[in-house]
């Protein structure tokens, strides 16, 4: 892999992309956290241009210098920069082929992600933008630019759709907080109830901060069920994913 000049935003990017990568090598990970530390001093802090420049290029000199597990990690970045390449629309119609049910609009930070988890080997680009990943599964979908007024009506929905959703956030908090410990987010052991926005809903849930013993208060001890009696009156509340409860307008 070849140490090309990446301009400073397009390293913001390739790096938040990388990070978010899945490996088959579990330390990979660490490894691009430890080398963020090395040129930032934490993993956490908000990078500017220049050191996201300067952290490629130190991902760059590991893949290398055949360090463990730089096959997978090269393999990963050159990847991504594929992705990032070939990605140049705000918003993306999702079309299966063969057909299999309607289309769906995906957003560019959406279809980064899928070209990226496919591999630039199952990335191809056609006429006009359009791009096609194909799955292991023998099917492909195409995904076609959407014109720019038909984005501008995404946007407008999208923004609309987060606005409700944010508003029911602040409905859900509301109607649980006088009956119930929420999770303080700022302490090792502010364990309680969170309410996060997910997509168009909200979902509450347990946080068991550094306390993992507390969770019984969810499972077993009534928490999750008092929770469900409190929004029931107000909102639909159906079972969501991992023991939380999820909850709509």
């Amino acid at each position: 892999m070849h140490d090309n000049p990446t301009r400073g935003a397009d390293s913001q990017l390739q790096l938040r992309l990388l990070r978010r990568a899945t490996f088959a090598a579990g330390y990979l990970p660490e490894v691009i956290d430890f080398i963020i530390r090395e040129a930032t001093g934490s993993e956490f802090g908000r990078l500017d241009d220049g050191q996201a420049s300067r952290i490629h290029s130190r991902l760059v000199r590991y893949t290398a210098h055949g360090q463990p597990g730089a096959s997978e990690l090269a393999r990963t970045m050159l990847d991504v920069r594929h992705a990032v390449d070939l990605v140049q629309h705000e918003h993306y119609r999702a079309s299966k082929v063969p057909g299999q049910g309607c289309d769906t609009t995906v957003t560019a930070p959406q279809l980064l992600e899928l070209a990226v988890a496919a591999g630039r080997e199952s990335v191809l680009r056609t006429q006009r933008g359009t791009l096609v990943i194909s799955g292991a599964d023998g099917l492909s979908t195409v995904y076609r630019p959407v014109p720019a007024d038909e984005a501008a009506q995404v946007r407008m929905a999208a923004r609309s759709a987060k606005e409700r959703a944010i508003r029911l956030h602040e409905q859900v908090v509301r109607a649980l907080t006088p009956h119930v410990t929420m999770a303080d987010w700022s302490r090792d052991e502010g364990y309680g109830v969170a309410a996060d926005v997910v997509g168009e809903a909200v979902a509450v849930q347990w946080w068991p901060a550094s306390l993992p013993e507390t969770l019984r208060l969810w499972e077993s001890g009534g928490i999750q069920e008092l929770c469900q009696a409190l929004l029931a009156p107000s909102f639909r509340v159906t079972a969501g994913a991992c023991q939380s409860l999820e909850v709509r307008e």
